[in-house]
């Protein structure tokens, strides 16, 4: 099955519609969703970037909830995983953009995360082994997929993702030298603002890379935050994002989320072998956050345009969420 290309964005979602525009375009949002989608709840928005290589992958966030703010990082150096977390009350300091372009970032004395709206990143920050510091410059970038839904029960959300831009870097733990990303370097990004629902858990694979004719490819994958409405499944091919259809997203072994993945799909099928993860248990009053985030390399095939399935290989992530917030 030839695989559909997403429609433009129109220039305006807010404004045509008198209810929350439901909707999976290409393009670039422009507007504040908290303008156009239905009041009541907390909005909260998120800024995640990544990029990874064959020798190294690094990525940060920083997630504005209202009353707290967090923002973490985390590398992975060959099968060596630094990470690094802060909380931030009131969220003073950090700051995620009303729209993707705005980017986000979290300043501190001693502590630097900046993320860029084409998925570029400057960190700086202390671990357990010393500081992490890392660069990423995207040289080649895609053209988003946005997704308007409502979520299984009263909230909205509202997400722009990009996953296979073409990016360098580099990064540098302590005094050490520094460790460049390696051939084949992507990047993948995901923004999101939104009402979600109080009690929310999602899985999401996202990653990006190569195929074996030498094509960019990026993948996003997710089940369980939009409900059963349209989803955020896109691959993208040289930059242009197409809808996927995702079958399955989950753990090898359901007992072992911290292990191998599997996500496929009719005719496709990709194998997420873990060098590192990433986990949480975070419990703040009401707020609830519970989650183990894979970090590794894609290995298997996807749909081409054409809908025949092509070897890929994709550094990226997965992950299992809970939320209560």
């Amino acid at each position: 099955m030839t695989l559909s290309a997403l429609p433009d964005l129109p220039p305006r979602l807010r404004g045509r519609h008198t209810s929350l525009p439901s909707g999976r375009w290409a393009g670039r949002l422009r507007e504040d969703p908290a303008d156009f989608g239905p009041g009541g709840g907390r909005l909260r928005r998120w800024y995640y970037v990544a990029a990874g290589g064959e020798q190294a992958s690094v990525g940060a966030a920083v997630v504005d909830l209202g009353v707290l703010a967090v923002s973490f990082a985390w590398a992975l150096i060959g099968a060596r995983t630094l990470t690094w977390q802060r909380r931030i009350p009131l969220g003073r300091g950090a700051w995620v953009g009303a729209v993707p372009d705005g980017g986000a970032g979290a300043l501190r004395r001693g502590q630097q995360v900046v993320l860029h709206a084409d998925g570029s990143l400057e960190l700086d920050v202390p671990t357990d082994a010393g500081r992490l510091r890392a660069s990423v410059t995207t040289h080649h970038d895609v053209t988003p997929a946005v997704l308007v839904t409502r979520t299984p029960n009263i909230g909205w959300n509202v997400t722009q993702k990009s996953a296979g831009t073409a990016v360098e870097g580099w990064v540098r733990v302590g005094d050490g030298p520094r460790t460049p990303l390696g051939m084949g370097a992507s990047g993948w990004r995901d923004w999101t603002a939104g009402r979600q629902d109080r009690a929310t858990t999602w899985r999401w694979a996202a990653g990006g890379g190569w195929c074996e004719n030498g094509q960019r490819v990026g993948l996003n994958a997710s089940t369980g935050m939009n409900g059963r409405e349209l989803g955020e499944d896109v691959v993208w091919w040289e930059g242009i994002p197409y809808g996927l259809s995702v079958a399955h997203l989950r753990p090898a072994d359901e007992l072992d989320a911290e292990g191998a993945w599997d996500v496929g799909g009719p005719g496709w099928s990709l194998h997420l072998d873990p060098a590192g993860f990433r986990s949480e248990d975070l419990r703040i009053g009401p707020l609830v956050s519970r989650y183990v985030q894979p970090i590794g390399r894609f290995e298997g095939t996807l749909p081409g345009p054409e809908g025949t399935a092509r070897r890929v290989w994709l550094s990226g992530v997965t992950e299992d969420h809970e939320a209560k917030w």
